[in-house]
């Protein structure tokens, strides 16, 4: 016959016991659940956010062209080349972007990766289009819209656009590489840019975009590679024997 004695001291510590256990193992579990999830999403963001930079670099620098293919201005200062500038953080360009007809002009475009400042890590994207779709013996022209005495027509020119944050540029190779119609790297040291006959020969850039989030699960960087070759050699390129 069993007794009445009902749940001894030793017997109710023993079940707390085990039933700490258990809950313990179920909020780490829990815990680790969480965390994975967390990685997982901020590193989908990431690979988004490079993603959607990636092709939207692009699809612009896909429409690079030198101003002189646009219009029958033979005058030196439309005869300059598609690329303005080139190093391993950022590139300009001419582009035939968005311009029906020439009825625009050729958009000055930039990307610019930030080092330093508030916009440090930031890919930001700048358009501007010309003062007038007509150029003139020097070219087209661009207003200075970071200029503090900037009208606001001329600001109104100017569209900027951060493309992706938390770009990482330390460790790596920089965000564009430059290749000539051989398909050769234009060598270019780090710090330093493209020269005018290097400009002259770009064919084809890799777009290297490194993210890494500020998300207090850290995950690792994502990287996103991207082989462009631009479409039209003639436009974009120097002949041999002719150009400025």
């Amino acid at each position: 016959m069993l007794g009445d004695a009902g749940t001894s001291l030793v017997e109710l510590m023993v079940s707390m016991l085990i039933l700490g256990v258990i809950l313990a193992s179920t909020v780490t579990l829990a815990i680790g659940f969480e965390r994975t999830t967390a990685q997982n999403t901020a590193r989908q963001d990431q690979l988004e956010s490079a993603r959607v930079a990636s092709e939207r670099m692009a699809r612009t620098v896909r429409t690079a062209v030198k101003p002189s293919q646009l219009t029958s201005c033979s005058l030196t200062g439309c005869a300059v080349d598609a690329f303005i500038s080139g190093s391993g953080l950022s590139m300009s360009f001419y582009a035939n972007f968005d311009n029906p007809r020439n009825s625009i002009g050729p958009r000055r475009v930039s990307y610019t990766v930030a080092t330093t400042g508030a916009d440090a890590g930031v890919l930001i994207e700048k358009m501007q289009v010309p003062d007038s779709p007509i150029p003139t013996s020097s070219g087209y022209a661009y207003c200075n819209a970071d200029s503090p005495g900037a009208t606001a027509a001329c600001r109104a020119r100017v569209t900027t656009t951060r493309l992706a944050s938390g770009v990482r540029t330390s460790g790596t190779r920089g965000v564009f590489t430059y290749y000539d119609d051989a398909g050769s790297e234009i060598p270019l040291a780090s710090g330093t840019s493209l020269t005018s006959a290097q400009l002259a020969r770009v064919l084809a850039l890799e777009l290297t975009v490194v993210v890494q989030s500020d998300s207090p699960t850290r995950p690792g960087p994502t990287t996103y590679i991207q082989r462009v070759t631009l479409p039209n050699a003639q436009a974009v390129m120097r002949l041999e024997g002719t150009g400025p």
